[in-house]
């Protein structure tokens, strides 16, 4: 027996005959007959379209990291911001790309249209081409500002070389009925709805400032106490004999303090209310507290004993 199927394809309504019943040794794929729709095609194409849109995210984004870390060299307050962006891009480049590696891995294959196979397994290949470096590289606690920027470039190029499927998406839709019907699945519409929309949206507004009883004067906590208010990315503070290195992201801050005899002490804070302490026994004992962040600014309370 078999039914007939409404499909909207690109706006048009078709008729897909399915049938009821699968003969043994069948594929699933098999119960849609060309020229009409194949659901299962609508499925692959959806996972594909989520994952090439991911893949172009991370692409735009290294992008703007690569612009960010040019040419930073020679001016330590600038080399030191570039280097808590380029720690917080070397940890996100390299979820990224281990989420896009399962997402292609997880496109199921239809075995009726080769194409498909091979365009899906050429993403998966690539993207697993640079991800292991990536995520070698990602590892930079501990590093120098210098070193940071050095690896992120790197990861930045290993992006950008990611190539394109030959024949690629785009052509493969041009020349092909099949791959143009695909590209009318709910998944690769929401994708270019979402696209359209973000291009179209008006700029996000700047995260409002936190109070801070001493506003943005680092000066104000040589004297040993103080609260204020870090809008920078990496910034020094000095607490009477101590300098703390504070970096900071939109969901957490970390604080640094290295001895002069050599050695180091992070602490990484991620909530309101986190506190790390810095110095050792018979000098200065500094305290320092996250107590507000957004993706702006965050509020520190710096207090010290001896």
């Amino acid at each position: 027996m078999a039914a007939g199927l409404l499909v909207a394809v690109g706006g048009v309504f078709a008729v897909a005959e399915t049938e009821t019943g699968t003969q043994e040794g069948e594929s699933d794929d098999s119960k849609y007959s060309e020229p009409y729709f194949n659901v299962r095609l609508w499925e692959w194409a959806d996972g594909m379209c989520e994952s090439m849109a991911s893949l172009e995210a991370l692409r735009a984004d290294s992008v703007k990291k690569a612009d960010r870390l040019r040419g930073k060299a020679g001016d330590p307050a600038a080399e030191r911001e570039s280097g808590s962006v380029a720690a917080t891009y070397l940890r996100s480049a390299s979820e990224a790309l281990e989420g896009i590696s399962r997402d292609f891995g997880a496109v199921d294959s239809l075995t009726r249209i080769p194409d498909t196979e091979r365009l899906r397994a050429a993403y998966a290949r690539e993207i697993d081409r640079v991800r292991p470096e990536a995520a070698e590289l990602a590892d930079a606690d501990g590093l120098a500002a210098r070193e940071r920027i050095g690896r992120a470039e790197r990861v930045t190029s290993l992006v950008a070389s990611i190539k394109e499927p030959d024949p690629s998406w785009d052509h493969l839709i041009q020349r092909d009925g099949t791959f143009e019907r695909a590209a009318n699945s709910p998944g690769c519409f929401a994708v270019r709805q979402a696209e359209r929309e973000r291009r179209s949206a008006p700029p996000e507004p700047e995260p409002p400032l936190l109070p801070a009883a001493d506003g943005t004067s680092l000066a104000a906590c040589a004297d040993g106490a103080c609260e204020v208010r870090v809008t920078k990315p990496a910034t020094r503070v000095k607490v009477r004999e101590l300098t703390l290195e504070v970096d900071r992201n939109d969901t957490e801050v970390t604080v640094r303090h290295s001895y002069p005899s050599g050695g180091a002490v992070r602490v990484n804070l991620s909530g309101e209310g986190a506190r790390g302490t810095f110095g050792r026994g018979g000098g200065t004992t500094v305290t320092v507290e996250l107590k507000a962040m957004n993706e702006g600014n965050a509020v520190l309370g710096i207090t010290s004993s001896r």
